[in-house]
């Protein structure tokens, strides 16, 4: 890999708009849930991302984490197979969720991390 290189002016707008929406439309409220919680959006503030900090793993293989998924923009049929996906500790999921449902697995932690705005 190569060295780094300086910001260009043709990609300065990009990182200067990445940097904005990072100031000011992620509230930088976080939400964690258990087994067996659920969240959904009520006054619009969405899910950007979860993080799943414990999956109830058993035996060395990782549990289905979630019981229910609801995004804006992935398909009921992608969040479906999303939700019987398999997760390994700290792995994370992007989108605008307006629904999680975490599965009665014993152990299963995630973090959620809210986006307030949504510009």
């Amino acid at each position: 890999m190569g060295e780094p290189t300086g910001i260009t002016s043709n990609s300065a707008g990009i990182y200067s708009a990445d940097l904005m929406y990072e100031q000011n439309c992620k509230c930088g409220t976080i939400e964690v849930l258990v087994a067996g919680e659920t969240w959904s959006a009520g006054t619009g503030d969405n899910v950007w991302r979860i993080d799943v900090i414990s999956n109830g793993e058993a035996a060395g293989r990782p549990n289905v984490t979630f019981a229910e998924l609801a995004a804006k923009n992935i398909s009921s049929q992608d969040c479906t197979k999303l939700k019987v996906s398999k997760y390994i500790n700290g792995q994370s999921i992007m989108g605008d969720f307006t629904g999680v449902s975490i599965s009665l697995t014993a152990g299963t932690t995630v973090i959620l991390y809210k986006d307030c705005k949504q510009s």
